[in-house]
């Protein structure tokens, strides 16, 4: 459990795998600062394939109102990763507020869109750009915002959301079996952070972590899953990633974990963490929770 008055800050908490950290974070005794755009409920909007706005539940109000509900201390930050005065400014409010926070989480990320899963003929350089500044500038912006405080007070976490696709091969091309280059190649240049910070400053009290969610039943699943050519059987509640997340934040025995690329869905199974979830996700005999499994070969050794 967290000790009383113990920070976190988490980057796309309006919903989705960020909203259930949040909620994971309040009820362990942490005070939670929380980013995103939207600020009412019903103002959400996601772009679909064709550039249209569609509705998307969540908003800053409402993650606020949960995790006072559980008797923590909530601060909403309106904050776009694709702009990097953004990104500062949000950061720059955490701090001023609280100084500092024990538990850096950077959960949000650019994918959903007109060019979700776009070959690289269709993907503009723009895109590319973007994808770029929101998956890994401007959580490294972040990094270097916290770090310094985490530094002077012997200690922190930080945890980076990241995906598999990083180092397995494509099971297909986008939209059947695999991800865009665009969102690939952003998200690999993420998944270095941890090792790095782990490489830096792992004798200062640094823990960092990539950890890979795996397929997660969002709001954005239920409005845009079509477009992303998974099958439904493999994707787990949000709550998974986020006992994951509070495990990595406030075990001791993460430290055995420092700098690596940590597997959620799997090591929340093994250790019961979360009630178990039909799942057609397969674990290997030699299974440990940075093992990279391929669910389209479940009985390769």
């Amino acid at each position: 459990m967290a000790e009383a008055g113990r920070r976190a800050f988490v980057t796309g908490g309006t919903r989705g795998i960020g909203k259930s950290i949040c909620r994971e974070f309040a009820r362990a005794g942490f005070d939670v600062a929380f980013t995103g755009r939207t600020l009412r409920e019903g103002e959400g909007r996601e772009e679909d394939e064709h550039g249209n706005p569609t509705p998307l539940e969540g908003s800053l109000e409402a993650t606020r109102v949960e995790i006072e509900a559980l008797g923590r201390e909530a601060l909403p930050i309106q904050l776009d990763l694709l702009d990097m005065d953004s990104v500062d400014a949000g950061a720059r409010a955490a701090l001023d507020a609280w100084g500092g926070v024990d538990v850096l989480v950077n959960n949000a990320m650019y994918e959903m869109g007109r060019y979700t899963n776009a070959w690289i003929k269709d993907t503009p350089m723009e895109e590319f750009a973007a994808k770029v500044q929101a998956n890994f500038l401007a959580p490294i912006a972040l990094v270097k915002h916290f770090l310094p405080g985490m530094l002077e007070r012997g200690g922190g976490r930080v945890i980076n959301l990241s995906t598999r696709h990083n180092y397995q091969k494509q099971g297909g091309p986008p939209g059947r079996g695999g991800a865009g280059v665009s969102y690939n190649c952003s998200k690999a240049a993420c998944g270095k952070i941890a090792d790095g910070l782990a490489a830096e400053h792992d004798r200062d009290g640094i823990l960092a972590f990539d950890l890979d969610p795996g397929p997660v039943m969002t709001e954005r699943f239920h409005t845009q899953g079509h477009r992303l050519g998974y099958p439904k059987a493999l994707f787990c509640p949000v709550e998974v990633p986020a006992r994951a997340a509070l495990w990595l934040a406030t075990e001791d025995e993460a430290s055995e974990y420092n700098g690596q690329h940590f597997m959620a869905q799997e090591f929340v199974r093994r250790r019961g963490l979360w009630e178990d979830w039909e799942s057609v996700l397969p674990m290997n005999e030699r299974w440990s929770p940075t093992a990279i499994l391929d669910w389209r070969e479940p009985r390769r050794r």
